[in-house]
């Protein structure tokens, strides 16, 4: 994964460079639209990949996690916002340049939007499913004795000594 990524983001760097090159020498408009945007994709994949590598790593050095499931992300005004963004963009493409740079912003704004939106929801249900998850040392000291407390003083509601039942 680690080559892919790195290709994608090489092919995004290149396209935008040859994008760049493209607008100031060719007077084709729509073509580097389509390069800028090819680029753009190839950028977003390439560091999305490095992304999910690094996050595999870092997951792969700390352990199993238990996760109680994939959460439900509620609706968002940012499918529509997206949506209505591209009207100008698609004009802009095919005829005023200005309507074009207005219509990129409001994609890249649209998609910010709606990206951030969702990993907040994505945060918030797995710091809850983390909060409820037993922690380790209660596991183990429910199984020995213990009750939880690292010195084994009965203190984390184990059954060694006071329990809340009186025994």
């Amino acid at each position: 994964m680690q080559l892919m990524a790195r290709l994608f983001l090489a092919l995004g760097v290149f396209l935008v460079v040859t994008g760049a090159i493209y607008g100031v020498r060719g007077y084709d408009y729509e073509g580097l639209t389509l390069m800028l945007t090819t680029a753009g994709g190839a950028l977003l994949v390439g560091g999305y990949l490095a992304q999910a590598l690094q996050r595999a790593t870092a997951a792969a050095a700390r352990g199993p996690v238990r996760l109680e499931g994939e959460p439900h992300v509620g609706p968002t005004i940012w499918p529509l916002v997206f949506a209505l963004a591209l009207v100008p963009l698609i004009v802009g493409a095919l005829g005023s340049r200005w309507l074009l740079a207005v219509g990129t912003v409001a994609v890249v704004v649209a998609g910010a939007g709606w990206a951030l939106d969702v990993q907040r929801q994505w945060q918030a249900h797995f710091h809850g499913a983390q909060a409820h998850s037993p922690a380790p040392g209660a596991v183990q000291g429910a199984a020995d004795g213990t009750g939880g407390a690292p010195d084994g003083s009965g203190s984390g509601g184990g059954s060694a000594g006071g329990s809340a039942d009186g025994g």
